[in-house]
């Protein structure tokens, strides 16, 4: 899962790396060496997140936005 978060993570800072995620979790997540679970986390729950988010996070809002993805996406990966 900490794959997952780092890619979240990366995507909340970086505008677009957000887009490339949005537009290709396909081939980030086979980049990545994602498992069938994270992969099915990141084309649902972390895709809708991040879709909401605003453009762009502001800065200081940056690490507080990625403590609260990276807790959606720890529950959304509960069995």
């Amino acid at each position: 899962m900490e794959k997952l978060i780092e890619i979240t993570n990366r995507a909340v800072a970086d505008y677009g790396f957000r887009q490339a995620v949005l537009y290709g979790a396909g081939h980030i997540g086979r980049s990545a060496g994602l498992s069938g679970q994270e992969q099915a986390v990141l084309e649902g729950t972390v895709l809708e997140l991040l879709a909401a988010l605003p453009v762009p996070v502001e800065p200081p809002d940056i690490p507080g936005e990625q403590d609260r993805l990276a807790a959606l996406i720890r529950a959304a990966a509960l069995p």
